[in-house]
């Protein structure tokens, strides 16, 4: 029987978390993998924060050791049931991940497939579909996970298909969605249990990276478990202590090897890493976005590709931002040396993370001290280094193999010790002994700005096989993307200063460049203003055998080459002819047709780009097109229009509706934003919504045998007011059957189960599945009979008598255009209820939110239409009001009957459970860290779970233009008696909200300054800081006209006629009980802890 030894490193310094009451440092001398320092972690640092996001309400969301590894575990889980477990197989199969970036889900998934006996491959998602295909058949991988986003399931059928077509001896790799965070990250009751790890060995696979893949071949690079324990070690050779230093990684992709280095480093430091909140599609980390969710999550180090900081070196609110942080970690590429120097001279400290996917980290992490020598960096003690001397002063670096140090791969020989030759030139600092600095490259490969890599050997034989070419050069180091300088054969040379003349030679070998971007990957594209010719008064240098002398040609063209980027960013695709007149439909035909240009994917006016593959080089191109094409025909100064309104409006009809509102001076191009811009975009989407309703066509033969009792059909019945709908409904004699239609799980996991689960974790009856009342249902509003088969849809169209539309999407960041496919879904259910062939068409209730009122006046909202101006800020609360316009207008042109349900504060229910995380149980979290809470003595009319349900439910035999309600407690209690009871629960003083205010205010200043470990520990025991500018609005909006603490006072009268429940005279009100029962599971989920301050 063969044995498998451990592998066994030297010791490392132990620096980071020394004084950490919530954080151990684990063995590393290589008894424990990666994944085993998970469980490791979860044992021993269980309450240590490993990841946070800021949620959609500005609420840091942590996520634990313990979470973490459950989380692991669960998919580990799901990772053996699509494949089968193989225990006691010492071969380590390759399971691939092809997605957009969701930083913690992603990086999970990657020690999920660790821990389930697999190597992970991480492929970059920017790659094509050539170069996905050549790595899948040379790694020879078993499982391709795939993201959900449109453009990955793209590249994933073409990936098939190539496999099959051009790579037929190998095996073409089964495939299934990448589980999303809610499928990771269970509930604590229904965590996976343990998955056992089988250890393969010090040089089994674990990771598989890849090299750049500016060329369709780009190469594995396999990692052993060795190799991923030396990556994890890293920081422990440096000089700051990491222990609960927030990094923000919000920018960085995991399938990077910069951001998923990084992110190992966790269980060795201690370190808590910063993304954005998990979605499906991933947010597109805009240089605004990254900011505003660091700043949410309090970094105090960001890490970013030079591209986004030079970006955000042009903002003076980001750079004094900068100044309060610890620092700003670059790598992946150069960053220029104007913009370091600047922000080096701000007092902003920039960590040059220097190191290479076969090298893994090779800087200090971090420096202790750096100030204006940023370019500088140190090699650790563990990397043993041999430098060649070069004729210019630099030295070719070679990574030797060490006792502590295995390189990924090796290529040279160092004095008979196996090495990496990096193929880097590296320059000594003049007077810091050790200190290095890049200079350039052995090879030629390019490294832009963005971190991407473009290899210009193989496109520039493409170009040179030309019939019109000589020679040509790629460049573009440090530059945000490649251009190409062609020098053409004799009989086709020219002075490019013609312009007419270069038109027509670009134009010429344009064939040829589409043929190299189809090989290319999507950075290393090239656009036709990137194309370059060569003058007759510099004429190339060859050498001897007829190769261009590149370093000398370069630069002579020095100046040529800025011009060029220069002229790109302030003009782009003049082959595309702006329109003389901007109104709508002329807007939105020359957006169509700079975005058809740019994009690699075909899309429609409604799609969103970025989730269409659109990335940030692409988002430029299109905004200097438009702004290009407004200042030739439009005549506006484009100098102040703000940069980012491509990522403000990611679709081509928000696009156009922009760029014609601003040729037309109805927006204020200052702030992509501005409230004229969103209420034309609502109207808009209102008119789009509410043309040509089809009229109702009773059809009594049509009908057949129909159920005895009212039909109900249900949105989002997963959730836990559709769980409370769907248990109510089953119970209530008068509904004969429910439907509960909701959205596919990507996971795949049927709706039953996922409907059982729910339940159970309500404290639900999941029986009632069991029983022929209940009829669940997947499907897409969107789609031709919902994604139904027909005749199911049939069957419903000719029973249902009412429809709850309680779906829809929770997420205050995106903008109204994001919304689009849900607005899209009431309009839907409406053409469905006209089309009915019952006597009268089914009641359409639609669950709007009080969130619509969130710029209004200070008064009391009737139950009525509103203006779009009071529901102005969120895309959420725009959509909301976009839809219940829909409803108004169906209901004024047909004899639809709908109505609106704009519904309050949800509260705990008779159990006693209320969201840990969401503004009220925050601020009793807060009552006894601060000793105070806040009092008033006007009402406030939060309703409880169960009552909403009821209510609901009544109301959907309200009668007829009822059109809207408002559901929230038509009883409002005191404030004072509930703070009463919270104040007795924690023996805390009550004082006004002003006060509590100001107090929150003091505590956030004094943690401001401190380390961040207490920091972090702060916050955890005080969610209230992250909630601040909540608290201070509402404290701000404090009036006689509002109820308690600012909050919108709203009429009940029809809510209260038209629902028995609202309308009992001994409806429950809240009281003591109820205060008691919500701290008491608040409580039991570990919502309090820490000492009085």
């Amino acid at each position: 029987m063969t044995v498998i030894t451990r592998p066994v490193l030297p010791p490392c310094p132990q620096i980071h978390g020394r004084s950490s009451t919530t954080f151990k440092l684990p063995p590393l001398e290589g008894s424990l993998t990666l994944p085993e320092l998970f469980d490791w972690q979860a044992q021993n640092s269980p309450s240590h924060r490993v990841f946070t996001f800021a949620d959609d309400d500005g609420e840091t969301r942590d996520i634990t050791w313990r979470e973490a590894a459950r989380g692991v575990h669960t998919g580990a889980k799901l990772v053996r049931s699509r494949l089968g477990s193989q225990p006691g197989i010492h071969e380590t199969p390759v399971i691939a991940i092809l997605a957009t970036s969701d930083g913690i889900p992603y990086f999970t998934m990657m020690i999920s497939i660790m821990r389930a006996g697999y190597a992970a491959f991480l492929i970059s998602s920017r790659n094509s579909s050539a170069a996905v295909a050549h790595l899948i058949s040379q790694v020879g991988v078993k499982h391709l996970f795939v993201g959900p986003e449109p453009s990955m399931e793209e590249l994933a059928g073409e990936v098939m298909n190539l496999l099959k077509t051009e790579y037929p001896s190998s095996s073409v790799p089964n495939s299934s969605s990448l589980p999303l965070f809610e499928e990771l990250y269970l509930p604590s009751s229904t965590a996976t249990v343990d998955v056992p790890y089988q250890f393969k060995g010090a040089n089994a696979p674990a990771l598989i990276l890849h090299s750049s893949g500016s060329t369709a071949f780009p190469k594995p690079i396999v990692m052993s478990n060795q190799r991923v324990l030396e990556i994890v070690r890293s920081p422990c050779y440096g000089e700051r202590d990491l222990c609960g230093v927030v990094f923000s990684l919000h920018s960085t992709p995991m399938f990077h090897a910069m951001g998923v280095m990084i992110a190992m480093w966790g269980p060795a430091a201690g370190i808590t890493y910063a993304f954005f909140k998990p979605k499906s599609p991933p947010t597109v980390p805009s240089p605004d976005l990254t900011i505003q969710a660091t700043k949410a999550t309090q970094c105090d180090i960001i890490a970013a590709v030079p591209a986004m900081i030079e970006m955000w070196s042009r903002v003076p609110e980001y750079v004094d931002y900068f100044k309060t942080r610890q620092g700003l970690i670059y790598g992946g590429g150069p960053l220029s040396k104007e913009v370091g120097d600047f922000l080096a001279s701000e007092g902003i400290t920039i960590f040059n993370l220097y190191g290479s996917t076969e090298g893994g980290p090779l800087t200090v992490i971090l420096l202790a001290e750096v100030g204006m020598d940023w370019e500088y960096f140190k090699l650790p003690d563990c990397a043993k280094a041999h430098m060649i001397p070069q004729d210019d002063g630099s030295y070719e670096f070679i990574l030797m193999t060490s006792d502590a140090l295995h390189p990924a791969v090796l290529n040279a020989d160092a004095n008979g010790v196996p090495s990496y030759a990096t193929s880097d030139l590296l320059i000594r600092h003049p007077t810091k002994p050790g200190f290095w600095k890049i200079h350039g490259r052995t090879d030629d490969q390019i490294m832009h700005s963005t971190g991407e890599k473009t290899n210009p050997g193989p496109l520039e034989a493409m170009m040179n096989q030309d019939p019109h070419v000589h020679a040509s050069i790629i460049f573009g180091r440090g530059r945000f993307q490649a251009g190409i300088l062609v020098d053409p054969k004799r009989e086709y040379q020219f002075d490019p200063s013609d312009e007419k003349k270069l038109a027509e030679f670009r134009n010429k070998i344009w064939p040829t460049v589409e043929k190299m971007n189809e090989f290319a990957p999507q950075h290393s594209r090239l656009f036709k203003e990137m194309i370059m010719v060569s003058k007759p008064s510099k004429p190339f240098a060859y050498t001897a055998k007829d190769t261009v002398r590149r370093g000398v040609v370069l630069k002579e063209y020095d100046q040529e080459i800025n011009d060029i980027y220069d002229l790109v960013e302030k003009s782009a695709q003049s082959n595309v002819p702006p329109p003389e007149k901007w109104d709508l439909d002329s807007a939105a035909q020359f957006v169509r047709a700079v975005v058809g240009k740019i994009m690699t994917h075909k899309v429609t006016d409604s799609d969103d780009l970025f989730q269409h593959g659109c990335d940030s080089l692409q988002a430029t191109y299109i905004r200097n097109a438009l702004l290009r094409g407004l200042q030739e025909t439009a005549k506006i100064d484009t100098r102040k229009i703000v940069g980012n309104f491509v990522y403000d409006h990611p679709t081509v009809s928000s696009l156009a509706s922009f760029v014609s509102g601003l040729a037309l001076g109805t927006v204020d191009g200052k702030k992509a934003d501005s409230p004229a811009a969103r209420i034309n975009a609502m109207h808009a989407m209102v008119a789009k919504y509410t043309s040509d309703f089809p009229a109702h066509k009773p059809n009594e033969a049509a009908l057949g045998a129909r159920p005895h009792g009212d039909v109900v059909f249900v949105t989002g019945t997963t959730g836990s007011l559709g769980c409370h709908l769907l248990s109510q409904m089953a119970a209530n004699p008068e509904v004969a059957v429910i439907y509960g239609f909701n959205r596919p799980a990507r996971n795949q996991i049927p709706l039953f189960e996922r409907q059982k689960a729910a339940l159970a974790d309500r404290g639900l009856d999941a029986s009632i599945l069991n029983t022929p009342k209940v009829v669940l249902l997947e499907g897409e509003l969107a789609q031709p009979y919902w994604g139904l088969p027909e005749e199911t849809y049939d069957e419903l169209h000719r029973t249902v008598t009412h429809i709850i539309h309680n779906a829809w999407r929770v997420d205050f960041v995106i903008n109204l255009s994001s919304f689009e496919s849900s607005i899209a879904g009431v309009r839907s259910l409406v053409d469905f209820a006209l089309t009915s062939p019952l006597p009268e068409p089914p009641r359409v209730l639609f669950e709007s939110s009080m969130g619509v009122f969130q710029n209004a006046p200070d008064l009391r909202f009737a139950e009525e239409p509103i203006l779009p101006d009071w529901a102005l800020g969120t895309g959420y609360a725009e959509s909301k009001w976009v839809s219940e316009q829909i409803m108004y207008a169906a209901g004024k042109k047909t004899v639809l009957d709908p109505l609106v349900v704009r519904v309050g504060q949800v509260c705990g229910g008779l159990d006693g459970t209320w969201n840990a995380h969401e503004w009220y149980p925050s601020l009793v979290q807060s009552a006894p860290r601060l000793g105070c809470f806040p009092d008033d003595h006007k009402g406030i009319n939060f309703i409880p779970l169960d009552i909403t349900t009821s209510a609901i439910i009544d109301f959907r035999k309200a009668p007829y233009e009822t059109g809207v309600v408002h559901l929230v407690h038509p009883n409002p209690v005191s404030w004072h008696s509930l703070a009463e009871v919270v104040a007795q629960e924690f023996n805390v003083e009550l004082v006004p909200f002003p006060e509590y205010v100001v107090k929150l205010e003091e505590v956030a200043s004094s943690v401001s300054g401190a380390k961040a470990d207490a920091q972090g520990e702060m916050v955890r025991s005080l969610r209230a800081l992250h909630l601040l500018p909540f608290y201070r609005g509402l404290a701000e909006k404090g009036s006689d006209t509002r109820l308690a603490i600012g909050f919108g006072d709203l009429d009940v009268t029809r809510a209260v006629k038209v629902s028995p429940t609202l309308g009992d005279p001994n409806l429950r009100q809240l009281g003591a009980e109820d205060v008691k029962r919500w701290i008491a599971y608040w409580h039991r989920v570990g919502q309090f802890s820490g000492e009085p301050l």
